[in-house]
């Protein structure tokens, strides 16, 4: 009798241990190309698979930076002129925006087994960056005053803006590139993944 109710103590402790390991989530950070940062309350298992993805497309990172970088320069070049007509003025190709791009990054915020305190901490992330945000969106509207009456800085400001655009573009079409090179390595090879980065 005395070994049953033993058993019966052991299956519970193992039940409720496992029933605490489903439940844990963790607040996650991911950062975008762009360095944007999302964030979002994630079962561990999902979040497992989340840095699994992102530490595959590290890995083809350079070689998919290196080739969406020759397309981009290849379709921004301006077309040759016929022979004998007369080369026109275009637009100036547009550079490639390599620096304002990195690696998606993934950081772990915490765990938790209690959903709630896994809200409250993704609710103070949250507050942190919507204060920063208002205080840069003071700067910005005292600065767009102050430019106002120059001529000069509403040029620079237009060129900004520009580039915001072509990052966008640039982060789009690598992203496009690195899942093309993620999804034609071998799976769980990484001698294939170093080749790919090479």
């Amino acid at each position: 009798m005395k070994n049953m109710f033993q058993r019966l103590i052991m299956g519970l402790v193992v039940a409720g241990t496992v029933a605490v390991r489903a439940e844990s989530v963790n607040v996650v950070e991911v950062y975008d190309l762009q360095r944007k940062v999302t964030r979002e309350i994630m079962a561990t298992a999902e979040m497992r698979e989340l840095k699994k993805t992102i530490e595959a497309e590290a890995r083809v990172y350079p070689k998919a930076l290196e080739l969406t970088k020759k397309e981009w320069d290849a379709a921004e070049k301006p077309a040759p002129a016929a022979p004998g007509a007369k080369a026109e003025k275009g637009v100036a190709p547009t550079p490639f925006p390599a620096s304002m791009l990195s690696p998606r990054k993934f950081v772990d915020k915490g765990s938790f087994t209690d959903k709630d305190k896994a809200q409250k901490k993704l609710d103070q992330l949250e507050k942190v960056d919507a204060d920063l945000f208002e205080k840069e969106a003071k700067e910005k509207k005292a600065k767009q005053q102050l430019e106002a009456s120059n001529p000069a800085s509403k040029k620079k400001s237009a060129g900004m803006d520009d580039h915001g655009a072509a990052a966008g573009r640039a982060a789009t079409a690598l992203q496009a590139k690195i899942d093309e090179l993620v999804k034609s390595q071998p799976s769980g090879s990484t001698n294939a993944a170093a080749a790919a980065a090479n």
